[in-house]
C-alpha cells in the first residue's frame, strides 16, 4: 500500500469507537550511568538520572488506538496496589478513553521495570500475576464488556498471557461479540489459537505463529504457509 492509500484509512479512525480488553501492564524505564562496581558484590552501580512510565501490554494497544484519534472503551483487571493506581491514572489521561477497570485484590498488577545505562538494558524486574482470572472478577469483566459492546464498532482482544483471557475467557467474550454482531480482532498468546475461534482476524507475530503452528516463519512464503495451516 502507498501513503495515499493509508492516509484516508487513518483519517477514518476519528469516527470509530473501539472496545479493547486484555492484560494491561505498567512499563517503567530507569535510565542512569554506571561508573563503578559495588564493593558489596560484583555488580554495577547505576546512578539514576531519569525515570519514565507508560502503559504496556494491552495498554500499548490502547495508546495506539488513542494516537490514531479513535474513541476507546478499555476493559482490564488490576490489583489493589500502587502499580494498579498508576495504570488507572495513565488510562484516565488517554484522550477519548473510557477505562472500565476491575480491581481484584488477590492479584498483583503487572509491572516491568527496566534499568538501562548507555543504551544497554542491565536488568528487568517483573511483578505480576499469571494465573487464570477467577470467576467473580471475570463476571465483572464480562459485565463491563457487555455494557460497552453496543456502543462500539469493533472489538480488540489483547492477550499477553497474564490470566484475563486464559482458558475459556477469550471464547466467552468472542461469543458476546458474535451475538452482538461485532467483529473481533485478536492479538494472541500461547500455542492454542482455537481459543479464539469466531474472531474475524488473529494477528500473531512471527514467533507466536511458529509456536502455534510448529512451522517455520522466517520468510514471506513460510509465514503465508503457516498462516494457512
Amino acid at each position: 500500500m502507498f501513503d495515499s492509500d493509508i492516509l484516508p484509512l487513518i483519517e477514518r479512525f476519528a469516527g470509530v469507537r473501539i472496545l479493547c480488553a486484555g492484560d494491561v501492564m505498567l512499563d517503567r524505564f530507569v535510565y542512569g550511568d554506571v561508573t563503578r562496581i559495588s564493593p558489596e558484590a560484583p555488580i554495577p552501580v547505576i546512578a539514576v538520572r531519569e525515570e519514565r512510565t507508560m502503559l504496556g501490554g494491552a495498554g500499548n494497544a490502547a495508546r495506539n488506538v488513542a494516537s490514531l484519534g479513535a474513541a476507546l472503551d478499555f476493559v482490564t483487571v488490576i490489583g489493589e496496589d500502587a502499580a494498579g493506581s498508576e495504570i488507572e491514572y495513565e488510562l484516565s489521561n488517554l484522550p477519548n478513553c473510557r477505562p472500565r477497570i476491575v480491581r481484584d485484590p488477590s492479584r498483583r498488577s503487572s509491572s516491568k521495570i527496566r534499568y538501562l545505562s548507555h543504551q544497554q538494558q542491565m536488568l528487568r524486574v517483573d511483578t505480576e500475576s499469571t494465573e487464570p482470572l477467577s470467576e467473580v472478577p471475570f463476571r465483572e469483566v464480562a459485565a463491563q464488556f457487555r455494557e460497552a459492546l453496543p456502543h462500539c464498532d469493533i472489538v480488540l482482544l489483547s492477550d499477553y498471557g497474564k490470566g484475563m483471557l486464559s482458558g475459556e475467557r477469550a471464547a466467552a467474550l468472542i461469543e458476546l461479540c458474535r451475538e452482538a454482531g461485532k467483529p473481533v480482532f485478536v492479538d494472541p498468546k500461547g500455542q492454542d489459537f482455537s481459543r479464539y475461534r469466531g474472531a474475524a482476524l488473529i494477528k500473531p507475530n512471527a514467533a507466536e505463529l511458529r509456536d502455534a503452528t510448529r512451522m517455520p516463519a522466517g520468510t514471506t512464503e513460510e509465514v503465508e504457509a503457516a498462516a494457512r495451516f
